[in-house]
């Protein structure tokens, strides 16, 4: 008689949940940003609004709040950025953020009950009266991706006006991202950690997603 196939109980290393996606990440995990283990241009910021996938549900949902992730390697994947394809290791497995330990492939429980607890966000990471904290505040008054969402239902209803308003606003977020870029000198894959994603990136994502579950 053929064994039984052993039970998993510790991590294979084998990198698959590394080239599905990038953790998200928690309020415990701010040290690592303070410490300089993750820089800005390592993550990336996604708004209340975003169409976004669940790792829990498996299906694309509108984010309810503001979440940080580790960005993908490159443009269209969320492979982690900081897994290395050659050897299925993580560069900075010892200072890997809570996600990534308390996943557990083969027993995601633990993972599961804190997905959505204590999420990082700029509020945790911005200073309170700084120039940072007032320019991004600014931005997310002029290019809420909430409104962008509304805008957009409203034009795929015919409503009047909603086009124009949606070219204004993908006009105003362009040049407030170019200005802020040029005024600072930071890296422009920053960008997506101070501004988030630019609305340009994430308008076809929305409209897609509108068309297909609203």
């Amino acid at each position: 008689m053929a064994d039984k196939k052993e039970k998993q109980t510790t991590c294979r290393k084998c990198g698959t949940c590394c080239r599905k996606n990038g953790p998200v990440l928690h309020t415990q995990d701010k040290h690592l940003i303070l410490e300089k283990i993750l820089h800005p241009e390592n993550m990336v910021v996604l708004r209340a609004g975003e169409p976004a996938m669940d790792n829990i549900s498996g299906k694309p949902v509108l984010l309810k709040g503001e979440i940080i992730k580790v960005r993908g390697k490159k443009a269209g994947s969320w492979s982690c950025v900081f897994h290395d394809h050659e050897t299925d290791l993580c560069s900075i497995h010892s200072n890997r953020p809570k996600q990534c330990r308390l996943l557990e492939c083969w027993n995601p429980e633990k993972m599961i009950k804190a997905y959505k607890q204590d999420l990082l966000t700029r509020v945790h990471l911005l200073k309170k009266g700084s120039a940072l904290e007032e320019i991004t505040t600014l931005h997310e008054s002029k290019c809420s991706v909430r409104e962008l969402v509304q805008l957009i239902k409203d034009d795929l209803n015919h409503k009047t006006g909603s086009k124009q308003k949606i070219n204004d606003m993908l006009a105003y977020d362009e040049a407030f991202r170019k200005t802020f870029q040029e005024k600072t000198k930071i890296n422009p894959r920053a960008l997506d950690y101070y501004l988030g994603r630019s609305l340009k990136e994430i308008i076809n994502p929305i409209i897609k997603f509108l068309e297909k579950y609203h």
